[in-house]
């Protein structure tokens, strides 16, 4: 009876790695971070409903932090950052990807995430064990090619416990969009697949082999000191588990970004003001209308690659600047158009009309909204405190000189215009100011 146990207990042993696996992507660097995913095989997980994920990242403390994603780029992906703690022990972060920008706390997504036995800081490494209960996937939990991202930092250790704290950029090498076989990844229970010595440590961890603290951003001294899984547990082979697919869409991104924000901002904090500010100063009808004809090629410009951009990070039409962004655009379109009807009529009734007040305004609002979703896209973008001031100060004193030649038509200054009107008579420098009516 006993020889049939012992027998029965060795097949169970061998047959282990074949009915529980975990799939592992190793970072593309030496001596870089490792992670690994695993999924109950009794797990509803899917890209529509949440269940029990398994995953573990684990990388040197020379790394400031490490990251990984579920989906295809950082947009709209659910992100975890593993940092150190400042206390010998590691900080885990659960975070919303808006794109490329700082992933910020998801306090929602942490109220099921589960720092397992063997976290923490053990022999110079930093490793993260961890159960979610409120992620979803980006593909079906078997398939094999399901889209996930990495990012790694190094430097300084943050030493924080702040679940929210902000972290450095990391740089493009330091970034990897891969897929991971998840098929690879099938657990036949849903307990703590990284660590056989979980059980054996009851003090520390449910009847599961999990921590019994559900929102834990450090691991406890036991459980950060736990035997890695043994040979007859899951199977680790990274050799299929994973494939590299980066697509070159995160410098894409940075591209397209940076191009978007200088020719949009120069449009409406330059461009288009410098244009109202010249009629009003020199009276050249036609002068004005060719600089903010430019002025709107250009933003026709700046929102395609805005569009571009939005595509890439999944930002199109679900957040204020896009749509902001669209509809000022458009409304701008119909300025050509009004100042063009009050030209005419102008140069019909040698007076002012009612278009010219409303292509006056209307121009006015229009700037206006322009430069205020401009920082909406700044802060959108997760812009640097730099950035935003120069864009403020920038608009501010165009804004001013704007005001400023306002108040000096007001004043009745003289201009010299050298404008004919009909029949070849000289147009006053009040007359011309009024056929511009800027």
């Amino acid at each position: 009876m006993m020889l049939a146990i012992n027998v029965f207990g060795s097949v169970v042993a061998l047959l282990a790695p074949l009915v529980s696996s975990l799939a592992v992507f190793e970072a593309p660097v030496t001596n870089g971070p490792v992670y690994s995913v695993g999924i109950p095989s009794t797990s509803a997980i899917s890209t529509s409903q949440q269940g029990s994920l398994y995953f573990s990242i684990t990388a040197p403390t020379s790394y400031q932090w490490v990251g990984l994603g579920i989906g295809a780029r950082m947009a709209q992906a659910t992100i975890f950052v593993m940092y150190a703690d400042g206390n010998g022990n590691i900080t885990l972060s659960g975070r919303a990807g808006k794109g490329h920008v700082m992933p910020q706390l998801d306090t929602t997504l942490m109220e099921g995430v589960t720092l397992l036995s063997g976290s923490g800081i053990v022999d110079g490494k930093m490793i993260a064990n961890v159960k979610c209960t409120t992620c979803k996937l980006s593909s079906d939990k078997t398939s094999n090619a399901a889209p996930w991202i990495a990012a790694w930092n190094q430097g300084s250790a943050l030493n924080t416990a702040n679940l929210g704290a902000s972290i450095n950029q990391h740089s493009d090498e330091s970034y990897a969009q891969f897929n991971f076989d998840l098929s690879k990844a099938a657990l036949a229970s849903d307990s703590n697949p990284f660590v056989a010595a979980a059980v054996n440590n009851p003090s520390t961890t449910d009847s599961s082999g999990n921590s019994p603290t559900s929102l834990s951003n450090v691991a406890s001294g036991p459980t950060a000191t736990s035997t890695p899984v043994s040979n007859s547990g899951p199977d680790t082979s990274s050799a299929t588990s994973s494939t590299i697919t980066n697509d070159g869409s995160a410098e894409k991104s940075e591209n397209y970004q940076k191009a978007h924000g200088i020719i949009m901002g120069l449009v409406v904090t330059t461009f288009l003001p410098a244009g109202a500010i010249f009629v009003r100063l020199h009276g050249h009808a036609w002068i004005h209308a060719g600089i903010q004809l430019l002025s709107l090629v250009c933003m026709i410009v700046g929102l395609g690659l805005g569009i571009e951009l939005a595509k890439l990070e999944d930002l199109l039409f679900n957040n204020t600047h896009s749509i902001f962004g669209v509809a000022v655009v458009a409304l701008f379109l119909v300025q050509p158009l009004l100042g063009l009807v009050h030209h005419f009529m102008f140069r019909k009734t040698q007076s002012r009309n009612m278009f010219s007040h409303i292509h006056v305004w209307y121009g006015r609002a229009l700037m206006i909204l322009a430069v205020v979703n401009g920082g909406l896209g700044l802060q959108l973008a997760d812009n640097s405190t730099g950035g935003t001031i120069a864009y403020s100060v920038i608009a501010g004193v165009f804004g001013a000189g704007y005001i400023a030649s306002v108040l000096v038509k007001r004043k009745g200054k003289p201009l010299t215009m050298g404008k004919l009107g009909k029949g070849g008579e000289q147009f006053s420098s009040q007359d011309s100011r009024d056929q511009v009516a800027h």
